[in-house]
């Protein structure tokens, strides 16, 4: 009888604790996985603006109340943090700057992918900022039964990157590997909508 009221009890909770949530952080905005402890979607809007302030000394942070990767996640392997919405979009101020650096922004990203043409979409991106506003959503995929790092995180299969912008879209998808191909453009997928 205990054992039952205990699962009676603790299913709800459990169910609750894994649940997917939508955080607005202000500057952009996520859907995060709490089962796989990732984030699911992230949308964030560009502006160009001359910013620089510093991420000297900031470390990635957990969410009160949100169950996410951490640093353990990320130790001894070939996974970046991957800042999906990009800190350097966000550099204006340190409050704005520090809110990427949550959890719920960090993706298990292979590290030559973040550091490569990921990052060089991103820089990218900014140009197109320059001239227009530009919008970013990116779509987190998953194996059916992904892969774990030893921390519990589940490993993403790849990304898909859908910029949007007055005069035009353009999308992507990148397999989370090291890059095959030598360039962002090489990885141009066509637009679903």
């Amino acid at each position: 009888m205990k054992k039952l009221l205990f699962v009676l009890f603790a299913l709800p909770f459990i169910a609750f604790t894994q649940a997917d949530v939508k955080i607005d952080k202000k500057y952009y905005q996520v859907n995060y996985s709490q089962k796989l402890k990732q984030p699911l979607s992230v949308d964030y809007g560009i502006r160009t603006r001359e910013c620089n302030a510093t991420r000297s000394g900031m470390d990635f942070f957990a969410e009160k109340g949100v169950i996410t990767s951490s640093n353990t996640d990320y130790a001894n392997n070939e996974w970046d943090k991957g800042h999906m919405a990009p800190a350097a979009d966000f550099n204006c101020n340190k409050e704005m700057l520090y809110k990427t650096f949550t959890y719920l922004n960090s993706a298990l990203q292979h590290q030559s992918l973040n550091r490569g043409i990921w990052k060089h979409l991103e820089m990218h991106e900014r140009e197109l900022a320059k001239k227009e506003k530009v919008e970013v959503i990116i779509d987190i995929e998953f194996d059916k039964e992904p892969k774990k790092v030893p921390g519990g995180a589940s490993i993403p299969k790849g990304f898909y990157k859908h910029i949007r912008y007055k005069t035009g879209k353009v999308c992507y998808y990148f397999p989370n590997e090291a890059p095959k191909k030598s360039t962002y453009r090489d990885y141009q997928i066509q637009c679903d909508k």
